[in-house]
Formats: structure tokens, sequence, C-alpha cells
């Protein structure tokens, strides 16, 4: 596969706050140097947050939303359920365990769009309506539990083998004299952290959640079968 110079550029992500300057280049042209770019729909930032992903996902959404609420004017309760989570919900999911917010600010700016969706479905606009009855009787849970249900099912899927990692960064089982009785036999060892950024990164954040799983769950037969006992837990 051939690459255009002029069609390229580099992002040089880092968290430290100097850094040495150097000049990438690709058939003696030189590229040019962005703060960001966006790698399979997901936008990658140099200072490694995702507060630019996570504002950019909103606004789509909120766009989508606003598209549905002009073009379906049904009053079927069901019909607006199913829109939005036809079109809207995916694009604030799509490829969250790698983005999964930390922070309370972008959790909220995820959840209001979900908020704003429960009113439109139940046609209760009024400011003293009560959102999270709406979300409760819709059968809505918060964007941040099905956020944790996606990290530990794609956790699920590196413990069997189901998705491709690399060796060294690949989890290790903990040894079985370090399982206690808040923990079963498929813990995994929580990797160091050096960093509080680090510590909330995929592995790192999902190994304790996992560890701490009900063995019947942890040992689930099946993916089908791990999602559904995962979505009983609270």
């Amino acid at each position: 596969m051939a690459f255009h110079p002029a069609k390229c550029t580099t992002v040089h992500m880092t968290r430290r706050r100097t850094t040495l300057p150097y000049e990438y280049q690709l058939h003696g042209q030189k590229l040019q140097e962005e703060t960001q770019a966006k790698y399979l729909g997901v936008t990658l930032t140099k200072d490694l947050k995702w507060n630019t992903h996570i504002a950019n996902i909103t606004t789509k959404a909120n766009r989508a939303l606003g598209f549905a609420r002009r073009n379906i004017k049904l009053s079927n309760k069901k019909a607006k359920a199913a829109a939005y989570k036809a079109l809207v919900r995916p694009i604030l999911e799509y490829a969250s365990p790698v983005w999964d917010p930390h922070t309370a600010e972008d959790s909220a700016s995820l959840e209001k769009v979900q908020r704003r969706a429960a009113r439109w479905v139940s046609h209760r606009f009024r400011q003293t309506s009560s959102v999270n009855n709406m979300l409760e009787d819709l059968e809505w849970p918060t964007l941040e539990s099905r956020r944790r249900r996606a990290r530990l099912t794609t956790f699920y899927k590196v413990h069997h083998d189901l998705v491709a990692v690399k060796s060294n960064h690949a989890p290790k089982p903990s040894p079985p004299k370090c399982t206690t009785r808040q923990t079963h036999a498929l813990s995994y060892e929580i990797p160091h952290s050096r960093t509080a950024y680090r510590q909330k990164t995929f592995f790192p954040r999902t190994i304790p959640e996992w560890n701490r799983l009900p063995v019947e769950t942890a040992t689930a037969p099946s993916l089908a079968s791990f999602q559904a006992r995962l979505a009983t837990l609270h």
C-alpha cells in the first residue's frame, strides 16, 4: 500500500509537559503535525485525553436525536424508544471500552443525551417532571452501567481469546494462592500503574471488577450466557 505524504499527518502523543521536537518525513516530504486524529471512528488527541472524543460524539448524538424528533411524529412510546436505541445510543457507545470516561463531567455529558431522549420518548417536557422516573419506566439503565458491562464483556472475550491481544500487553492470571473469598479462580493480576491516568485505562480499571464478579458469572460457558448473567447484576 502506497501512502501520499500530503494526505498523511503525525500526532505526538505524550503526557509530558515538555517534549523534544522531531520532524517526520515520508518520501522526503515533511509530514504535517496535528493535535488530534480520528482512528476507526475514535478521536485520539496528543494529550491522550478523551474529552474531545466525548464532546464530538455527544454533539453527533444530539443531532441524531434532533433528527428523530423532527421526523418521527408518532406518539407511540415503543416506536420512539426503538428509534433512540437504533439511531442515537449506538453513537454514544461505539468503542466505549476504549474511551469509557472516569471523570464525572464527561460521564454526565453523555447521560444528558439519554435524559433528553427519555423526555422525548415519554413526551414529558415540564421541568417538574422526574427524568429518573421516566428512565425507570422505560427500563433504561444508565449509560455508565452499560459501558461497564461492555468493558467486562470485552474482558470476557480477552479471557477466552476471542480478541487478539499482544502477548506483552496481555493480562496475567493470578497465582492460585492469591485468590480470596472476594475473588474467583479466574482472577487476574492488577497491572501496576505509576500514574492515576494509567490506573483509569482498560485493564487496570476492568480487572478489579472482573475479579469481583460472582463465580457463576465469570465461568459462564458462552458469551451470550455471560452477558445474560451480567445483566442481572447491579
